[in-house]
């Protein structure tokens, strides 16, 4: 079951114009899929996570991106509580379990990697602001635009010779998530 939510490269690119920028690509209509593997066979798994993060929809770019922090061995505390924040959100995305990945993520680093996750969890929905205050939305493209940044930044964590493997992989994964629909368990 194909479950590719924008066909083409034009397709995205008119929906996210954020996300052109961040894979160096120019609208076009090769299609999503055979982007992804072209980057792959470039060498640049960076455009494919890129990529990834806008093309799934949110609560699966969430969860793809939890699923790539299990290959991470060196989270901080925070980080792991920031994951399951946001795992917990992918499982049963209840406002409950979004405010506490906004608060979990606001209070972390912005530095580290599980903040952002526990960000993209954040803005996928309802209001950002403050408990109590004024409803504000969050942009259309800020869960990419924070699991896209978990991902690159985690990257950078990985041991030089590991990280290509690695990055191929979460997008693998993201890639069968996208042709078998994704298994939150």
């Amino acid at each position: 079951m194909n479950r590719i939510r924008f066909a083409t490269l034009k397709d995205l690119f008119a929906s996210f114009s954020t996300a052109a920028i961040e894979t160096g690509e120019e609208a076009s209509a090769e299609e999503s899929v055979a982007f992804i593997r072209r980057c792959l066979a470039e060498k640049r798994p960076d455009a494919a996570i890129s990529y990834c993060a806008y093309l799934l929809p949110r609560r699966e770019a969430v969860w793809w991106a939890c699923h790539a922090m299990r290959d991470m061995k060196d989270l901080t505390a925070s980080e792991r509580a920031c994951v399951a924040a946001a795992r917990q959100w992918a499982l049963r995305p209840e406002e409950a379990a979004r405010r506490k990945a906004l608060d979990l993520g606001l209070e972390t680093s912005a530095k580290l990697s599980g903040g952002w996750i526990a960000l993209a969890a954040a803005w996928s929905g309802g209001s950002i602001a403050p408990a109590g205050g004024a409803p504000m939305s969050p942009s259309p493209a800020a869960t990419a635009q924070a699991v896209r940044v978990a991902l690159l930044s985690a990257s950078t964590r990985l041991a030089n010779d590991r990280r290509p493997a690695i990055m191929t992989a979460w997008v693998e994964f993201a890639l069968r998530s996208l042709d078998e629909g994704m298994d939150f368990a």
